[in-house]
């Protein structure tokens, strides 16, 4: 499968951390039998700073065109620069217009061998189902306020931060599932 799509009802849940560590996982130089990225060769370090030419993120909701896909399209022909695979990751990916979708399609239908797309949404509903239905799925659930309180309890540890057990359970609730809001929400 050459299309995985990663897909919540909320925000700040990991989606496109996620993409980014599968992309590193099949990059990697040095991956562990377990799929474990290394985090230290140049594809991992490439990938964490954003400056990889083989690893594309795009942003669906400002790149949601027939013309951006057109031109995700042209340059998918490319073979990677090192390396198997050459990987597209589409955040907000429902927001694309119809026409992009059906431009999309095309590649999704007869994928090259050398590519992969990892489709990222917080509205999965609005994905046409003949995209859907070429992609391996991966539903997210909100994060539970226990584990949100965890964490933010682990962040103000880590950070020498002192603090209320009743204010982090407070911001954990108001959080509701997003681990991105809860540590804002810390800020």
């Amino acid at each position: 499968m050459h299309v995985v799509s990663i897909s919540s009802l909320k925000g700040g849940v990991g989606k496109t951390t996620t993409a980014r560590i599968i992309a590193k996982a099949i990059r990697c130089e040095q991956t562990t039998d377990k799929g474990t990225p290394c985090n230290q060769c140049s594809d991992c370090v490439e990938i964490t700073a954003g400056r990889s030419i083989d690893v594309l993120e795009i942003d669906g909701a400002s790149n949601n065109g027939v013309d951006a896909v057109r031109e995700l399209r042209d340059g998918a022909k490319f073979l990677p620069s090192r390396g198997k695979y050459k990987i597209y990751i589409i955040d907000e990916v429902h927001m694309l217009t119809t026409a992009a979708f059906n431009a999309l399609l095309k590649v999704l239908e007869e994928p090259p061998a050398h590519l992969i797309f990892i489709l990222a949404t917080t509205d999965p509903q609005k994905i046409p189902a003949t995209v859907l239905g070429r992609c391996q799925r991966y539903d997210f659930k909100r994060v539970s306020p226990k584990d949100l309180y965890d964490r933010l309890a682990q962040i103000c540890k880590a950070e020498g931060v002192t603090f209320e057990e009743a204010a982090l359970l407070v911001l954990a609730r108001e959080a509701d599932g997003s681990l991105r809001d809860g540590i804002s929400l810390l800020d």
